[in-house]
């Protein structure tokens, strides 16, 4: 980030500067690595893959991570002073004698000493493993390792004006890279030339600065439009250049961090989520495009598929696409959470650059998913790991440039050397409870390394460590292993760095370690390292014993569960028989106890009575209440003995009650010589008028055909009034003993009314109930009806269904296309 007011700090003039030093992948091995001594004499490489170094300090072995003494007898193989070699990829390594070394390689000739890299310009010999990697000898610095050049460095020493790199561009094959003192311009010869001193950063793809005056706000990032406009995005807004001058986009004046150009809009990252304006500048005002206030962006990039990658300050990478976001952490072995910049490859792979190292997440074909993580460090030839935010750049020759607090890098993963080569991998001490313990009492012998063969070891010594070692001597610090206890564990263990693996509390039997290793490229061993052993089972463990204890066991345990068997079964036949009486006689109560509570309340009212022990009234919007008594009732009951009406009544109101059912009407109680039901409670329905209106038909029909068989017996008929109201109402139960549901409300008055107020033989309605039903039944007006507390209210009679409805000459009964409209409206 840069600060616009210090515009003449920023330009900086440099002198012009030569071709830029390298970084080279060399490693120098010394005294404080283990290394015996400092003088390097010879180098060799055995059969089995360790390097072998004859120092004055003595004999070593190097396993690619340590040094092992071997005092300094038993050299095991031919060593070399040689002070020239032929490489295998054709170059040729001559050592100086006025100091350093050359290579010669296609025509080109690269000399090494201590100004790039060496530890020693006095070099005693040279060596060349099976992998290809060149060690040189010193007389007084060590061990030297030669890997690759994919690596250059630029920094204060070789032409930059400060370490601190800001930002990198590009312009007709050249790299700019401006520091915080000033920048410079690297050709495609890789030479530094010196810039004048500008007034402000540069823009991105120009070798011009950005207009700004003096003690303007801090500049984040600079990115150019496809109409050739520069953007920039500062701790006051974002900013266009154009012909007027400096333009701010929008009235938003919140910070933006980082800039990318997406198809016809500006993608803007700030420290309270992303944002969007469009690129014509129009926009009042930035517009939220997800999960604002909640990511603190540092870093903005987007893809050929459209695919935004988001860079957050302390939650990792982001990624945000039509399809959602997905997030990579630490979790995901991220080097670090904490993001400074994002930058594409040539073939669209996404590099990450943090404040611990630089990751490289390679994306299959389709931009998708993400198939591996590489992390790339000081191991890897970067000076710096501290990325600077934003510093970095694609350039033509698809190389990879980036910003560190110690200087430029560029990288070039097309030349980088990868090693073909599987490390060896050797099983090479194993322990016992953490010691080196004599196996000999336990094996038939053992091997030159020190390991036992066909070991068996008993059974309370069963706490092995083994340490194995993968030999790839290019890169030994990136060789990975996996291990399998065969036996023990059910597949091989997660990829591990880790050299040492210790099992404990091992249970008797057979198993098998193997141990297979993987190289810095990615290179796994075809055949993994095996050693096998046996723990051997305590006497009460084998086989003999167990039998033997078996049979006597089994024996006794037989005769004494016969004995419990034959006492047992007993006493569960009994129990059995009790309980599937008291289940019988529990069911058969609880079936009584349904069948009256039926009886007595609507199903959906007794089962949420039985269930919260209560029940709720509740309201209805549509409903039909139905009365009905007889008329001379009074005079009839003197007539009778009391017996005698309550025989009749229970005649008519059975019959009464079976119609109920028929027509899905719920009874809701009766008053001496009243029938009172309702249709829609307890469950709303749309025919509640006409499967009223059809059980009044079915009524007066069970009447007439009663009292015909009463007039034969020489018996008076008893002549019922109907009346009908439809309406509002409210229906349930209350009190605490007795239950009963009933229904309340204007609407039941009025019915109560129509049925008093009606003719014998003849159903009464009001206006309300015939407007349900009036296309369907022959109807007669009365006019209006003084009732008591209403006055005079509009009442009709009902007299038949329409001939196109009825199936008899009275028209009292409905036909099929009648009960088909009913059952349609009632499922609409």
């Amino acid at each position: 980030m840069l600060r616009l007011s210090h515009a003449a700090t920023i330009g900086g003039c440099l002198l012009t500067m030569g071709i830029a030093a390298q970084q080279y992948d060399l490693r120098v091995f010394g005294v404080e690595d283990g290394l015996p001594g400092s003088t390097v004499h010879a180098i060799t490489q055995d059969s089995a893959g360790f390097l072998w170094v004859d120092t004055d300090g003595g004999l070593c072995r190097f396993d690619g991570r340590t040094f092992r003494s071997e005092g300094t007898a038993g050299w095991p193989g031919h060593g070399t002073d040689q002070l020239e070699l032929n490489a295998s990829n054709g170059a040729r390594w001559s050592i100086v004698r006025s100091g350093g070394i050359d290579r010669y390689h296609h025509g080109r000739i690269q000399h090494f000493s201590q100004d790039n890299g060496l530890s020693s310009d006095e070099l005693t010999c040279l060596f060349e493993d099976r992998s290809g990697v060149i060690w040189i000898g010193s007389r007084a610095g060590g061990l030297i390792r030669y890997t690759s050049d994919a690596v250059i460095q630029y920094g204060r020493s070789n032409g930059l004006p400060s370490s601190q790199v800001v930002s990198i561009s590009w312009k007709e094959g050249n790299t700019i890279i401006t520091t915080r003192a000033g920048f410079v311009v690297i050709d495609s010869t890789g030479s530094v030339r010196a810039k004048s001193v500008v007034p402000g950063p540069l823009i991105p793809g120009t070798q011009h600065s950005w207009p700004t005056p003096d003690h303007a706000p801090r500049l984040n990032c600079l990115v150019r439009s496809p109409d050739g406009r520069s953007w920039a995005a500062s701790d006051h807004g974002v900013e266009v250049d154009s012909p007027d001058g400096i333009l701010r986009v929008g009235r938003d004046t919140t910070e933006a961090i980082a800039l990318a150009v997406a198809d016809d809009s500006m993608l803007i990252g700030t420290h309270h989520g992303l944002f969007t304006a469009p690129l014509d500048n129009s926009a009042a005002n930035w517009t939220h495009l997800f999960r604002a206030g909640e990511e603190d962006i540092t870093s903005l990039v987007r893809d050929r598929a459209g695919n935004v990658w988001i860079g957050t300050a302390d939650r990792g990478v982001l990624r945000y696409s039509d399809n959602g976001t997905q997030r990579w952490t630490t979790r995901e072995k991220l080097v670090s959470d904490r993001v400074r910049s994002l930058l594409l490859d040539a073939y669209q792979n996404l590099w990450v650059g943090t404040d611990r190292g630089f990751d490289l997440l390679e994306l299959d074909d389709l931009q998708e998913e993400v198939i591996n993580i590489k992390h790339y460090g000081l191991a890897d030839g970067f000076p710096g790991i501290d990325a600077m935010p934003n510093a970095c750049m694609l350039d033509a020759d698809s190389a990879l440039w980036f910003g560190t607090t110690r200087g430029a890098v560029r990288f070039d993963p097309r030349r980088v050397l990868e090693d073909p080569i599987a490390p060896r991998t050797r099983i090479t001490d194993l322990a016992l409870f953490f010691e080196h313990a004599d196996l000999r009492p336990w094996c038939d012998s053992v091997t030159v390394d020190g390991l036992p063969v066909d070991l068996q070891l008993p059974h309370d010594q069963n706490h092995l460590t083994f340490t194995f070692t993968g030999l790839s001597l290019a890169y030994p610090e990136k060789v990975r292993f996996q291990f399998m206890l065969e036996g023990h564990d059910a597949d091989w263990s997660p990829i591990t760095p880790n050299d040492r693996i210790t099992y404990t509390d091992l249970a008797p039997g057979s198993y098998v370690f193997l141990v297979k290793a993987r190289n810095g490229s990615g290179v796994w061993n075809d055949e993994p390292a095996r050693f096998a052993f046996m723990i051997t089972p305590p006497f009460w463990m084998t086989g003999w014993f167990r039998i033997t204890g078996g049979i006597a066991f089994v024996l006794a345990f037989f005769g004494l569960q016969r004995l419990r068997d034959r006492r047992t079964r007993q006493v569960r036949e009994r129990l059995e028989r009790m309980v599937t009486e008291r289940t019988q006689e529990l069911s058969d109560e609880k079936h009584r106890s349904e069948i009256l509570l039926l009886n007595i309340l609507p199903e959906t009212t007794a089962a949420e009575l039985k269930k919260f022990g209560s029940a709720q009234a509740r309201s209805y919007a549509e409903c039909t209440v139905l009365f009905s008594d007889f008329q001379g009732f009074t005079v009839l009951s003197e007539q009778l003995e009391a017996t005698g009406i309550v025989t009749e009544l229970d005649r008519f109101f059975r019959a009464f009650d079976r119609i109920t059912d028929t027509y899905g009407t719920e009874k809701i109680k009766t008053i001496g010589d009243a029938y009172m039901c309702a249709s829609g409670v307890p469950e709303p329905s749309r025919t509640h008028a006409l499967d009223a209106v059809l059980m009044a038909f079915e009524m007066l029909s069970v009447v007439e055909a009663i009292n015909a068989d009463r007039e034969q017996h020489a018996h008076p008929a008893w002549p019922i009034r109907i009346g009908l109201n439809s309406g509002p109402l409210i229906a349930g139960v209350v009190g605490e003993k007795k239950f009963a549901y009933d229904v309340w409300g204007d609407t039941v008055n009025l019915a109560s009314r129509m049925e008093s107020s009606g003719v014998p033989g003849r159903i009464n309605v009001t206006s309300a109930t015939l407007v349900h039903v009036e296309p369907y039944v022959q109807y007669e007006a009365r006019g209006k009806v003084m009732l008591k507390g209403k006055g005079g209210v509009e009442s009709w009679f009902i007299d038949r269904l329409r001939p196109e409805y009825s199936t008899d000459d009275r028209g009292r009964t409905g036909n099929d296309r009648l009960m088909e409209l009913r059952a349609a409206w009632k499922r609409t």
